[in-house]
């Protein structure tokens, strides 16, 4: 395997010799990068790749995500990803997700309404990335991390293992992480 660093619009081989992978594409041809990155021709394979040197940030299938419910509709719960667990970098491209009534808890879930509501900052794996990202909060440690309260909007407490509003003196149901309220989130 041959690598060398490429620029986007540089001609990095003949679509008679390489088909185009990652980070390159075919026009005329001819096998051309289309970002900055370290390119690698595998005579073996017969590809042409170009693996960036700062990549992107992107969620993928088993990364740990913090996100905010935008939306819940009475199957699935429409997320805003907020940041990858571990990750030093912000969250570039697409970060919308969706949560499925199926994906919330390990026991019966009736409507999304009744586990997560909008604003609500969730912790969830990914269990899709393409071609929509997919969340699941079933694991114990996953679920709500952040919420407020329904009537007057004061962050909900955790209290006998429910979430209680200390200003309406009432609960609200969530599927609770285990350490609700110890995210760092604002």
């Amino acid at each position: 395997m041959e690598e060398k660093f490429v620029v986007p619009g540089e001609i990095v081989a003949i679509a008679e010799e390489f088909v185009p992978g990652k980070g390159t594409y075919e026009t005329d041809g001819k096998i051309i990068a289309s970002e900055a990155g370290h390119l690698t021709l595998d005579t073996k394979n017969r590809v042409a790749l170009v693996t960036p040197r700062n990549p992107i940030t992107e969620p993928k299938k088993k990364d740990r995500v913090l996100a905010a419910i935008t939306d819940v509709k009475s199957s699935m719960a429409i997320c805003d990803i907020l940041s990858i667990e571990g990750a030093t970098r912000q969250i570039t491209g697409e970060t919308e997700a969706t949560l499925h009534v199926s994906s919330i808890s390990s026991q019966y879930v009736e409507t999304v309404g009744s586990a997560v509501r909008v604003g609500d900052v969730i912790r969830a794996e990914v269990t899709q990335s393409e071609p929509s990202t997919q969340l699941t909060t079933v694991n114990g440690h996953l679920g709500v991390v952040l919420a407020h309260c329904g009537r007057c909007r004061s962050v909900l407490k955790l209290k006998d293992k429910s979430l209680y509003c200390e200003e309406c003196e009432r609960y609200e149901k969530r599927k609770i992480a285990d350490d609700y309220g110890g995210v760092g989130v604002a």
